[in-house]
């Protein structure tokens, strides 16, 4: 029986969550869709489902609405815990779906832990840090997308209905009698494990919300059962598809490259023009990408990264609007995806970008994912059945890991196989 249920905003939310249960042995699903019935439900034989609910991009009422109606369906349901997956750097429409998630819940009270203490985003006072930087400062206050524009947490509850509070000491949390969102301050995971810890014995957890950190100590708290998840034989071979353009992801690549991984750049055009891959040009740049991967080169797929002033004078040249673009570039990548595996290419694939990581499911129509273990931190691999047959998806969000990130995980799929295949 499902026993907690996970609402992530991407997919690369989604596993990086999910991924704190099935490591610990946890039977963890990722659905695209709730469940349509009781028995479907009980079919998934999982502890944990999680379920992207793709509002990151969404105006704030929709969002709104879609998040409302999930809690409401999985509370009818008669799962006892629902965890409100965050962004760890604050984007998204944070406020408004913790407000749905609370009111949809029946319950009184809802535990926000925005911290990730493992990859140095603390909350302290109430502001959100990254790597010491107040977060609006940092990387994520210059994303075009979707910039943060403050570093204060209850900023993002500006206009809301319930009440927010700021509890900086658990110690001092006392519950008042009207609904309200409790935001905690945490600089390190065993404050988070301390907070959950007091929480659970108020019955403060029935609706909850937080990153990967918040998650990873709840395995434990709830009291999930768990099991041996056996990994099968993987490929040796990797390709990496990158649709993030954060400033960390652009280091990786370039660091990458520079110790030997072989880099392809898409164009704006190819990017951008409506069956390119179908055409002649397309056709062959997509069989010299199979063919480098299939002789044993590690190869990179990105949109300019490193010079996305190039991209952003076609856009303007063209009359593309910003929203519609990466609509348009999540979407080229996924197709990428998909018609490298209809010409047979088997490799493991490494998806960047949550975006990007939805457009290859959508691309392929795979409807369920299982995770299987965290390679690095935010770094999920994962399996997902298209066209019959088991392919393997390594995803990490823009946001994660230090230069030397790719080529971890390189290593870690060249070692695994050799250590199989013995």
């Amino acid at each position: 029986m499902v026993r907690l249920f996970v609402i992530a905003d991407d997919f690369t939310g989604a596993l990086d969550t999910g991924v704190q249960f099935a490591g610990n042995g946890m039977k963890t699903k990722v659905l695209n869709q709730f469940p349509e019935n009781g028995e479907e439900l009980k079919g998934l034989q999982a502890q944990v489902l999680v379920m992207d609910a793709q509002t990151r991009h969404l105006d704030g009422q929709e969002a709104y609405q879609k998040v409302f109606e999930l809690v409401k369906r999985a509370k009818e349901a008669g799962i006892p815990y629902i965890y409100k997956k965050t962004d760890s750097g604050l984007r998204g429409n944070i406020g408004r779906e913790l407000e749905a998630a609370l009111i949809a819940s029946g319950e009184q009270y809802l535990t926000f832990i925005p911290a990730l203490p493992s990859m140095d985003r603390l909350t302290i006072g109430g502001v959100h840090y990254v790597e010491g930087v107040p977060i609006h400062k940092s990387a994520f206050g210059r994303d075009p997308f979707e910039p943060v524009v403050s570093a204060n947490v209850k900023d993002l509850f500006c206009g809301a209905a319930v009440k927010t509070v700021l509890y900086e000491e658990t110690k001092d949390y006392e519950r008042g009698q009207d609904k309200e969102i409790g935001i905690f301050d945490a600089a390190s995971q065993m404050q988070i494990k301390q907070i959950t810890d007091d929480l659970m014995k108020k019955n403060c957890l029935g609706i909850m919300a937080g990153c990967a950190g918040f998650a990873s100590v709840l395995a434990d708290c709830l009291e999930l059962e768990t099991q041996k998840m056996e990994i099968p034989l993987v490929t040796d071979k990797m390709l990496i598809l990158c649709g993030s353009i954060n400033e960390i992801t652009r280091r990786q690549i370039e660091y990458a490259e520079k110790n030997g991984m072989k880099r392809f750049i898409m164009t704006p055009v190819q990017q951008f023009t409506p069956g390119y891959l179908s055409s002649e040009e397309g056709k062959q740049w997509l069989k010299d990408l199979k063919q480098n991967c299939e002789e044993g080169m590690t190869c990179i797929v990105e949109t300019g990264i490193s010079d996305m002033e190039k991209v952003a004078e076609y856009r303007r040249k063209y009359h593309i609007p910003l929203e519609k673009a990466r609509v348009t570039i999540s979407k080229t990548l996924g197709e990428v995806l998909k018609r490298l595996l209809d010409m047979g290419m088997d490799a493991a694939f490494m998806i960047i970008g949550g975006d990007t990581l939805a457009a290859f499911i959508t691309e392929t129509g795979c409807s369920e994912i299982t995770i299987y273990q965290e390679l690095e931190q935010g770094t999920v691999l994962s399996s997902m059945k298209v066209n019959g047959r088991e392919q393997w998806v390594i995803s990490k969000s823009g946001g994660f890991g230090d230069q030397e990130l790719l080529m971890k995980v390189e290593r870690l799929v060249k070692s695994s196989f050799s250590r199989l295949a013995v």
